[in-house]
């Protein structure tokens, strides 16, 4: 029985690192000769793997302590199915994966190749992309003269920001209208402020701190309360009472900043808000200097900070929290620099 166990667990040893480095290898060898290759990165596919594996081995453990146990005869039907069910499981997440690894898009200075499970590779010249909408900063979405969206490129893939920038060099006329389009047909949309994940955060906050307050509306919270403060309590007890309102205390104020700082741009100013602070309108022919400072990330130059001097003051932006719409924003700073010959110093630490 040891013996068994020991050949199963190796065999499916053998197939994890089969499915983690055969997939890669196969994939880096359909890549056509000179092009590159965007797709889902190697970890969301290890993730659905994992998770495989994982019910499969959980469920074969408890298998073998049930066999050990003598195997009821009561119990076989539960047991199969549980033990059919984690076969299925784990068939389903390999069969996933190896999908989502078919599901790549390549492409070069003249074309764009999309391939997708169970279907013929499109190829598309990228002439024929004619519109183009979404966010530089988040994802891209590609059309054609006819309406027909052809692709849609996310922030996660691998060689996002190269594919963005050939975006950019192949397809001018595309990336001009959807500029123009940002600015004028919403332009409610050109805004620089904090990304939608620190939102999520401040929201799982206010949420613990509702459970608290409705656990303590209870009789039973109630009692708990009356017994902690009547003895000396210990710190774990005390750090399970107030994790809950200081952590909701703090998304309260966090959301509060958050609703509150924001730049809003448009062709002849932009409009820069902090809590507890009047608006200021700050013309763009009143920028005397920018000053940048940047930081080298995976060969990339990623913005934190930017400084903005004026004849009366200085604006410091730390821009590096500031994730939506910081694509958009850079593209028109940069534009306003060009236009009234603002001196533009980048720092790189």
């Amino acid at each position: 029985m040891n013996r068994l166990i020991f050949i199963l667990a190796l065999a499916l040893l053998a197939g994890i690192i089969f499915l983690i480095t055969g997939r890669n290898r196969r994939q880096i060898k359909r890549i056509p000769p000179g092009m590159s290759i965007l797709c889902q990165p190697p970890g969301k596919r290890y993730v659905l793997y994992a998770l495989g594996v994982m019910v499969l081995v959980v469920v074969g453990f408890f298998s073998v302590l049930f066999v050990m146990d003598g195997a009821p005869e009561e119990a076989i039907g539960m047991w199969g199915l549980c033990v059919g069910m984690a076969v299925l499981v784990f068939v389903l997440m390999i069969f996933c994966g190896n999908v989502m690894a078919r599901e790549c898009t390549y492409f070069d200075q003249e074309r764009i190749q999309i391939e997708r499970a169970f279907r013929k590779p499109k190829t598309f010249a990228w002439e024929n992309i004619r519109r183009i909408d979404g966010g530089f900063d988040r994802k891209v979405n590609l059309y054609l003269a006819d309406g027909t969206k052809i692709l849609t490129a996310d922030i996660s893939m691998v060689n996002y920001e190269t594919f963005c920038q050939m975006v950019k060099v192949r397809c001018p006329e595309a990336v001009k209208g959807y500029y123009l389009s940002q600015a004028y047909d919403r332009p409610n949309k050109r805004i620089l402020r904090y990304g939608s994940e620190y939102y999520v955060l401040a929201i799982i906050g206010l949420m613990m701190l509702g459970i608290y307050v409705a656990a303590l509306l209870s009789s039973d919270g109630n009692i708990f309360l009356q017994e902690l403060f009547k003895q000396r309590s210990s710190f774990s007890e005390i750090f399970s009472v107030w994790f809950a309102p200081v952590c909701g205390v703090v998304s309260l104020i966090g959301l509060f900043m958050l609703c509150n700082t924001n730049i809003r741009y448009f062709e002849e100013k932009m409009t820069v808000k902090f809590p507890l602070r009047r608006k200021k309108d700050v013309y763009w022919r009143n920028i005397r200097r920018i000053e940048g400072i940047a930081v080298q990330v995976n060969g990339r130059k990623v913005w934190k900070k930017l400084r903005l001097y004026t004849d009366d003051t200085v604006y410091k932006l730390n821009v590096g929290y500031l994730t939506y719409g910081k694509d958009d924003f850079f593209a028109a700073l940069q534009k306003m620099a060009k236009r009234y010959e603002i001196p533009w110093t980048t720092e790189i630490r």
